[in-house]
């Protein structure tokens, strides 16, 4: 075997103080040498500098000695990523949506074993007692695989030791930080058995500042406990087992589509407290209503839903540019209980923040932000739960020289639940609550043999199977609702009168009366309905109320019904609640196989070819319900085609909620802005089977010991999907594929004090996945969010590390990529949450933005880091060790069309530890300030909770503000 070097990350491994175990007295003669760092980012070890991948690797050395404890901090050291609260994307290419039915962009594997959940590997445990972490960019389409398309995770822990040994860490910071930490390892049956046994516990107070209800958010509270086994029953056999329990408790401080921080609100930074209801109608300003109540006929006019009415005097107008005719149009809010706004952007539900104190509803912008800024308003129900249990297993039997097999299995299941205010503020008047719970289960088997017939020729092969079931369900209420006692709500009450005095809709209208004959719909009313029909039963709701068959869906079913009101509800796993306006539930079940071989053959010391192939198969099995309260539906109540009065008004002033000049609002808790309601029900099940090849061809070229170049051509993918939740038209998605030209360098320079490593490439991009908005299947007139397979695009960038050992004292590091990005084909796609075309104006379905050179999600065009250590040897004394690391990331869209409003702006970190260390190093002592200068960023920036009722809103997800800290770290034997 050729003399191994270490490769990326060689100064981090330095920082941590640890010494060159295996560098032989003339090298410790003639100074520090850079040194070598094991990995198994190709299933069998090597290092990082003589493997032909773009990788970063982290030893847990470098994890203590930097500090690293959470995904935010190893986003500041790994090019071209990004890092969200829960998933992570390499060069580009990750997962933009979280709706079930979908898979990850980049594969995560702990000890092994494949995950789907990026956030738990990287949050487990404060990332204690790991043994390395790799990162690969680009796509592994060989021996990894399964949704690998964009790179691969292993996160791997320390094993059982054979002698005796222990670990002890406190960590006590600012924000009530205390952190504990503790681990013992060691033999339970000499040359037979050994174990390691962790325990972790964190807790921390909340970052952002509450203004509503309750404690400050953000904070967390996180225990995690494993025990590792290695049994060794003789000198070929070999059997590690990992068993871990996890449990995590926080008042939800951000993530996907549950941003804890407002940064817009219709692009100001001020939340509007005055509109009821959000929406426009086109006016003519020539042309005077009469009064509030009165209309004239509209005039249809290209582009403008609708048409253009007459402009009621006194009121605000607002200016658009027809998006059609480029004309244009003058427009004023809908009266509320009076003009009935067009469907897409203006809904049932009123303003949260209508009538609240708007000094209270803090709005924060995106620009030069500090930890002082992050501040919030909400009613204090902001929870978010975690119990998880998972078990990893590897069993190895050494054949002969030749040939060793390997079986990795895994098992992980969690329950995962939480409540997030959703409007942001504390109104008693209005409130949105969410409830969400997921129950996941993951079960992987993986056989892989390892045959090296020749010293020039080895081979990895192995078969895989994977099993995934996930169900998750979500209701939204009104929090200021209690079970058992009145409500104001109009979802705690039926469509007239009270809970305790209904009104009949007959006795409204004698033409609404058949809506007394139905019930309220469900959750799974349409489910239980469409399979009545499907078996040819007798449906127990009248035909005309249920249809089966959605959009040519064999196992799919629409229903409405009366609204008779929502006392007590609840879905699985949540309390009962009062004032329910809708509620969901999917589930997934997906088995995945996949055979795979490489090869590996030396022709010469200096030329090596790497050949490898795999076949794949996923089956999917999805399955959609959905129940929500309606105004917009069945019976459309406005301006007859004459104008003149409004039915909508009257109807409201009849109920005792409008006032007789028609601007006053008698009941704005039950005031009715759209029309009647009533309750709706969805159902959809879908199945869907896609299998195909990927594959790797490298050459590498090692001119002399120190170097290598190498070029490869490598093809990922990732399985197609569904569109869960949200009953798009697009119900599914392609398969995504992607091949991956790379040329890199690998070089260790100036007599072996520089490790520099580089890596140029272009990915061509085919099918990809990208969030977006598209026609309804409920309704086609109307627009959903949908995930699109855009036919292209393509990346052509560079990343580039070094580390260097200047003098005995001084170590540098930097890492620096580029990478340009763009879809290369048309494709158009809605954005009803665009504030200058407001779909209660423009029809959105009419209006596409053609996103063909645009920059892709969630890849920042640039991204840079330095980092400097000064060690100072004491002697017997000890060493203590000063380290400053900077780090800068450029701007990162998160939607696809490059809008100011949906980009997360550049930003950069600075962070200084020092540290003493005894000099038997079983001693250390380090302080540390984490982002010296306060500055934030945002990890995350939600374009698709933005639309119009929402008056075009912002929220998001940030970096931590400073944090400054003291650790105490005692190891013995």
């Amino acid at each position: 075997m050729t003399k191994l070097r270490m490769g990326r990350n060689t100064a981090y491994w330095l920082l941590a103080g640890a010494t060159l175990a295996t560098a032989s007295p003339a090298f410790a003669a003639e100074g520090r040498k850079i040194e070598e760092v094991v990995i198994t980012a190709e299933r069998q070890e090597s290092t990082v500098s003589d493997t032909s991948i773009s990788i970063t690797a982290f030893t847990g050395d470098m994890l203590e000695g930097l500090g690293i404890r959470n995904a935010e901090d190893l986003q500041n050291m790994i090019p071209a990523a990004v890092i969200q609260p829960y998933d992570m994307a390499v060069r580009g290419v990750g997962r933009n949506f979280r709706n079930l039915g979908g898979d990850p962009g980049i594969a995560t594997y702990a000890n092994g074993v494949y995950s789907e959940d990026f956030g738990i590997a990287s949050s487990e445990g404060g990332l204690f007692d790991i043994e390395r972490i790799e990162v690969l960019r680009g796509p592994q389409g060989t021996l990894y695989g399964r949704n690998a398309i964009g790179g691969a995770v292993n996160f791997i822990n320390k094993k059982p030791t054979d002698t005796f040994e222990g670990q002890a860490r406190v960590i006590g910071g600012t924000n009530g930080l205390l952190e504990t930490y503790g681990m013992l390892s060691g033999p339970i049956i000499d040359g037979l058995l050994n174990a390691r046994a962790t325990g972790v516990k964190r807790v921390r107070d909340g970052y952002v500042k509450e203004l509503g209800n309750g404690d400050d958010v953000d904070n967390f509270g996180d225990e995690n406990y494993s025990l590792a086994l290695t049994l060794t029953p003789s000198d070929n056999l070999e059997w590690y087992v990992r068993g871990n329990e996890r449990s995590l408790r926080r008042r939800m401080g951000g993530a996907d589509a549950a941003g804890i921080v407002y940064l817009t609100d219709n692009g100001t930074q001020t939340r509007d407290t005055t509109t009821y209801v959000f929406g426009y109608r086109a006016v003519d300003p020539s042309v005077p209503c009469a009064d509030a109540l009165t209309r004239t006929a509209t005039v249809a006019t290209t582009g403008v839903r609708g048409g253009t009415g007459c402009m009621i005097a006194g009121r605000p107008t607002f200016t658009f540019t027809n998006p059609t005719t480029g004309t244009t149009v003058t427009a004023q809010r809908p009266v509320p209980g009076v003009d009935r706004a067009f469907g897409a952007g203006t809904t049932d539900h009123p303003n949260k923040a209508f009538g609240a104190t708007p000094g209270n509803l803090r709005v924060l912008g995106f620009d030069d932000l500090e930890g002082s800024d992050l501040k919030t308003t909400t009613n204090g129900h902001n929870l978010e739960g975690f119990d998880q249990q998972a078990v990893t297993s590897e069993m190895k039997w050494v054949a002969n020289d030749e040939i060793t097999f390997k079986y990795i299995f895994g098992y992980s299941s969690f329950f995962y639940d939480r409540i997030t205010d959703t409007d942001l503020t504390n109104n008693t008047s209005f409130d949105r609550q969410f409830y969400v719970s997921q129950e996941a289960e993951y079960v992987s088997h993986e056989l892989q043999m390892f045959y090296d017939p020749t010293e020039n020729l080895s081979i990895t092969t192995g078969i895989f199977a994977y099993d995934s079931k996930i169900t998750q369900r979500g209701n939204f209420y009104d929090s200021t609702c209690e079970v058992g006692k009145a409500c104001k709500s109009r979802y705690a009450n039926p469509a007239f009168g009270t809970a305790a005095a209904p009104v009949a809709y007959g006795a409204i209208n004698a033409g609404f009366g058949f809506l007394d004959l139905l019930p309220q719909i469900g959750l799974f009313t349409a489910k239980e309905q469409g399979k009545i029909r499907l078996r040819n039963g007798t449906p127990t709701i009248p035909a005309f109320a249920c249809t089966p068959g959605l959009f040519a869906v064999k196992e799919s079913a629409f229903c409405f019904g009366s609204w008779k009101g929502d006392q007590q509800s609840h879905v699985a796993h949540q309390e009962d609640v009062a004032a329910t306006d809708l509620q969901y539930q999917t589930r997934s079940e997906r088995n995945s196989y996949s055979a795979y071989t490489q090869g590996k053959y030396n022709f010469n010391e200096q030329f090596a070819l790497t050949l490898g192939l795999r076949w794949a198969r996923d089956n999917l099995d999805g399955e959609e319900n959905l129940f929500f309260y309606d105004e917009n539906t069945i019976i459309p109540l406005g301006f007859g085609a004459g104008g003149g009065a409004s039915g909508l008004a009257g109807l409201n002033q009849a109920l005792g909620y409008l006032g007789a000049d028609g601007t006053t609002i008698l009941n704005k808790d039950r005031l009715l802005p759209v029309g009647i309601p009533t309750s709706i029900g969805l159902w959809r099940a879908l199945s869907r089977s896609d299998s195909g090849f990927t594959w790797r061809v490298n050459l590498d070229w090692t001119p002399t010991d120190d170097d290598l170049i190498y070029i490869s051509a490598t093809k990922g993918a990732r399985a197609g999907g569904f569109n869960l939740v949200f009953f798009s038209a697009q119900k599914d998605f392609k398969p995504e594929e992607l091949i991956s030209y790379e040329v890199g360098y690998k070089g260790t320079l100036f007599d072996g004090t520089m490790q520099l490593n580089a890596a140029m490439y272009y990915y061509d991009y085919t099918d990809v996945e990208t969030f977006g908005n598209g026609a309804s299947a409920f309704d086609p007139s109307d627009i959903s969010t949908s995930v699109f397979s855009v036919d292209s695009a393509r990346m052509i960038g560079f990343d580039t590390d070094f580390d260097w050992l200047v003098t005995d004292e001084i170590t540098l590091s930097a890492n620096f990529s580029y990478t340009n990005s763009e879809y290369t084909s048309d494709f158009n796609v809605n954005d009803p949450n665009e504030r200058l075309r407001p779909p209660s104006l423009f029809p959105p379905l009419a209006i596409t933005i053609n996103i063909k050179g645009k920059q892709l999600l969630q890849v920042p065009e640039m991204k840079g880091g330095f980092s400097a250590q000064y060690a100072w040897d004491l002697a017997e004394s000890g060493k203590i060790t000063f380290v400053a690391n900077w780090s800068w990331i450029d701007d990162v869209y998160f939607s696809a069309f490059e809008a100011e409003e949906d980009v997360a702006p550049a930003y950069s970190r600075t962070d200084l530890r020092a540290s003493w260390a005894s000099a038997d190093d079983a001693w250390s002592v380090s302080g540390y300030i984490n982002n010296v200068f306060d500055e934030i960023g945002l990890r995350q920036v939600d374009h698709y909770s933005g639309a119009e009722d929402e008056n075009f809103r912002r929220i998001g997800a940030t970096t931590n503000p400073r944090q400054i800290g003291l650790e105490l770290n005692y190891k013995f034997d």
